[in-house]
């Protein structure tokens, strides 16, 4: 399985090259780390984890519902 990075948010990082949010991931942990980096407050501002092969949602940063 691969894994993509979702967000309504622009994903920055100062640290991270600017196509790793763009990216695919073998590895979710990597793919949910890399999210993490991306917004200012996960909590608040919703990134998700997606599985490429099938586009369900398997973490998202908030407890909202996916729509």
């Amino acid at each position: 399985m691969s894994y993509r990075i979702e967000s309504h948010y622009l994903l920055t990082s100062d640290w991270l090259a600017k196509g790793a949010f763009t990216a695919h991931f073998e590895n979710k942990a990597t793919a949910i780390t890399t999210a993490i980096e991306g917004v200012d407050d996960p909590k608040e501002q919703e990134v998700r984890v997606v599985c490429v092969e099938t586009g369900a949602v398997v973490w998202r940063s908030t407890q909202a519902e996916y729509e």
